[in-house]
């Protein structure tokens, strides 16, 4: 009769199985590129002014840290208030995220005056403004200059580079700065910053 006595009950013939196999691993790329480092972001060069070409240094940290859900960590070598400028966004933006539970600290430069040797009270006004919204302030070791300039958020999206917060600094100076989507320079930066005595 040349009947099978069992037919083939499988509709799925192996180039189908070879297809799903294909779509299988495709997808685990996929998900595994989604969550892995080496997914992240090329470096991108921010400025001051607007230069076309450049992106905004002031635009792209007020960006960051609207987006912050975990932790923003700040440390700079000069802070100057202003009334309704550029560093008073970045502030505003700071005491924010601190508001709706975000982790903020800030750590400053405590320095001393190289003419009197006497403490400098360069961030006693901008340290005292963070603290009334929730941020934890620091200052550093009043021996040891804190000459950094770096912004972190979330443990993962870092800015470091020229840029002091000063309406300067933030309009009108040739600065530049590095956006840098990188797990491995956060934790680096957090670890070296945790060193500080008053961290």
């Amino acid at each position: 009769m040349g009947l099978p006595l069992q037919p083939d009950l499988t509709p799925w013939t192996a180039g189908h199985r070879r297809l799903l196999v294909i779509v299988l691993l495709a997808l685990g790329v996929i998900v595994l590129g989604t969550f892995s480092q080496t997914r992240r972001e090329p470096p991108r060069l921010l400025g001051s002014h607007g230069r076309p070409g450049i992106e905004d240094y002031h635009t792209t940290a007020l960006r960051l840290i609207a987006a912050a859900r975990e932790r923003v960590t700040v440390a700079l070598f000069v802070v100057r208030l202003d009334d309704d400028g550029p560093v008073q966004h970045l502030l505003t933006a700071l005491s924010d995220a601190a508001r709706r539970g975000v982790s903020v600290r800030v750590v400053l430069d405590r320095g001393r005056d190289w003419r009197t040797g006497e403490v400098d009270p360069k961030h006693l006004a901008v340290a005292e403004h963070l603290r009334r919204s929730g941020v934890r302030v620091v200052l550093d070791e009043a021996e040891r200059t804190t000459h950094v300039k770096v912004l972190v958020v979330d443990d993962r999206h870092v800015v470091v580079g020229s840029h002091n917060w000063t309406r300067s600094a933030l309009t009108t100076n040739r600065e530049w700065s590095l956006l840098i989507d990188d797990v491995d320079v956060a934790a680096q930066i957090q670890a070296e910053l945790s060193a500080l005595p008053d961290w």
